[in-house]
């Protein structure tokens, strides 16, 4: 049985991106819109967790924060609460009151996760849903510790929705190996793993903190990149470019050099109306370079 969070948000559009993210991380997830719906449902069946937001309606979450934590039966239940990244105020309230942990805006799928499972874990609760023995929920792909093809598609939607609501920008790179085949079959285990492995970690610090790495497949990469037009992307792709040419981006001995072929696609852009329309339009670009 998986852990129950209750997602306490009196935004609409926030409220269903919370229930999402926790959802796609193994989740079972009910949701309330305000203060007194947060207490009704934790009187019926308390969480495992509950994620709230520091600005609800009608009994504000630190009252309930109070209630939760002067009440026997309910002063286990572990909040995470969700305060204006700029909101420190709120934060230290939250966290004398008794919160465990605290979550910003603008939120990052990832983000959500990993503080979700972290403050589940640190709980040690009986009724956590994910046995010691299995993976995390967000388990990084095991050759290149970049994100997994889920999690791509859950941060496509997530950022698409985000940038198309604040009217901020978001860029899109696939960067695939064209010549993996050959790596494969130059190297003793027979596969371009290890080739994989070195390109990802250049990949890596070529971004910033707050851009995602995903292996799309086998052989491509996918990074996202939050806020950023495509006179920012181009910066990176010209970085790029620079330790291809150089070798640096792998930084090790990869028999034959890998040929890594680069596509970008920054929004907002008229054909671009989703998440999956960028990263289709993007790896598109990439074929037509084939």
């Amino acid at each position: 049985m998986s852990a129950l969070v209750l997602v306490a948000d009196p935004d609409p559009f926030n409220l269903r991106l919370l229930h999402e993210a926790c959802e796609a991380a193994g989740y079972d997830v009910v949701t309330a819109a305000d203060g007194p719906e947060v207490l009704a449902m934790v009187a019926r069946r308390p969480p495992d967790l509950l994620l709230l937001d520091a600005k609800m309606s009608e009994i504000d979450a630190f009252e309930i924060l109070h209630i939760l934590k002067a009440d026997t039966s309910l002063v286990n239940i572990p909040v995470l609460l969700v305060t204006d990244e700029g909101d420190l105020e709120a934060r230290r309230r939250g966290i004398e009151l008794g919160a465990e942990d605290y979550l910003t805006r603008p939120y990052r799928v990832f983000e959500i996760q990993q503080r979700v499972r972290n403050v589940l874990r640190a709980t040690r609760r009986d009724r956590l849903g994910i046995p010691e023995s299995t993976p995390p929920a967000d388990q990084r792909d095991p050759v290149t510790g970049a994100g997994t093809p889920s999690q791509l598609l859950i941060s496509l939607d997530y950022e698409h929705t985000r940038a198309e609501r604040y009217g901020h920008p978001l860029s899109c790179i696939v960067a695939r190996l064209g010549n993996s085949a050959d790596i494969a079959a130059a190297s003793e285990d027979g596969t371009a793993d290890r080739a994989m492995a070195l390109i990802g970690s250049g990949l890596k610090r070529c971004i910033r903190a707050v851009d995602h790495l995903f292996r799309l497949r086998r052989d491509e990469f996918c990074i996202l990149l939050p806020e950023t037009d495509g006179q920012g992307a181009a910066y990176v792709l010209r970085r790029l470019d620079g330790q291809i040419e150089s070798g640096e981006l792998w930084g090790g001995d990869v028999t034959p050099t890998p040929a890594i072929q680069i596509a970008l696609t920054s929004t907002p852009e008229a054909s671009v109306k989703s998440g999956d329309d960028l990263l289709k339009q993007t790896r598109n670009s990439l074929t037509r370079k084939d």
